[in-house]
């Protein structure tokens, strides 16, 4: 029988740092049993505090009482708090994104391959970044998703032509279901241009996440403005083909745009251009499980 895991998850409480714990935590648990902490690190006191706990030997009383197996966390403001967790109490700790301390500090790093990031015995590489989407398979491809961003530091967006691809997209297979929805970046005009269009128009003010989590759940199709690129890795996860609107990229280039390129460049992903090429083509969803292949390969190395 499989010991039960105590794990402390540390969160700075962003959102986007959360759902990638949360998504490497949901893997292990699919295959352990777990008992999940959480510790935030906005409630500890200043550095100094952190010092004097390390310099003495005293386990701060916001810490579990548990003993950890695995310490996790994302954001630069969890990493020298991990590393007082695993000084004082034990376990291994995992880093999600390249970190702001020394990498050799850390038990993992779990790292976008677009950083850069040069590999160690104790590095991931991952494709973009950890999220807690299900992934599901055998999904219906008559359920389609569109995921409408805005303007970006990344990409110039334009109104007209990301409606002229959604004609063309719902016009290609009229048995889709298409359900769109926009976020706080779509510019106030956008939706007005929709008017006629067959398929169900979800602004953003009238969702939240589970009503996302649905969709992703739902659609076997997915369509994804390039500049929502955390979207664009969701939509993998989720099981779904997922394709990106194309819009013309503003001349810096950015690590973003990388990882957005590398999954173009394999073939994970049709910007909508070459889906006009091959769209008579059938795709098929990808096996897109980032969070399982971390959570094997930190549970193989450690049990």
């Amino acid at each position: 029988m499989q010991k039960t895991l105590n794990i402390w998850k540390f969160t700075d409480g962003k959102q986007g740092h959360i759902s990638q714990t949360d998504g490497l935590i949901a893997a292990i648990r699919n295959s352990h049993d777990i008992v999940e902490s959480v510790v935030d690190v906005n409630e500890l006191p200043n550095a100094f505090f952190m010092f004097f706990s390390w310099l003495f030997r005293k386990r701060p009383a916001i810490f579990p009482n548990n003993t950890p197996d695995f310490i996790i966390g994302a954001g630069h403001r969890t990493h020298a708090s991990m590393l007082l967790a695993n000084s004082l109490c034990g376990g291994k700790t995992i880093v999600l994104m390249k970190p702001s301390l020394p990498l050799k500090r850390f038990d993992f790093v779990v790292v976008p391959r677009h950083d850069g990031v040069t590999p160690r015995t104790n590095t991931i590489e991952i494709q973009g970044v950890l999220n807690a989407i299900e992934f599901v398979e055998h999904k219906s491809l008559e359920k389609g998703l569109l995921l409408i961003g805005g303007d970006s530091t990344h990409f110039e967006w334009d109104n007209a032509s990301v409606v002229k691809q959604i004609v063309e997209i719902i016009k290609s297979d009229q048995q889709v279901a298409w359900t769109l929805t926009t976020s706080r970046r779509t510019p106030a005009s956008f939706l007005s241009l929709l008017k006629g269009l067959q398929m169900t128009v979800v602004p953003f003010e009238d969702t939240d996440k589970e009503w996302l989590h649905e969709q992703y759940k739902n659609a076997g199709r997915i369509w994804i403005t390039p500049d929502s690129v955390s979207m664009v890795y969701e939509s993998l996860s989720s099981g779904a083909v997922a394709n990106v609107f194309s819009l013309l990229p503003k001349e810096k280039s950015s690590r973003v745009r990388a990882g957005l390129d590398q999954l173009i460049d394999s073939g994970t992903v049709r910007t909508f251009d070459e889906w006009k090429l091959h769209s008579m083509d059938d795709q098929v969803p990808q096996k897109f499980d980032e969070s399982a292949r971390v959570a094997e390969v930190i549970l193989d190395s450690n049990l």
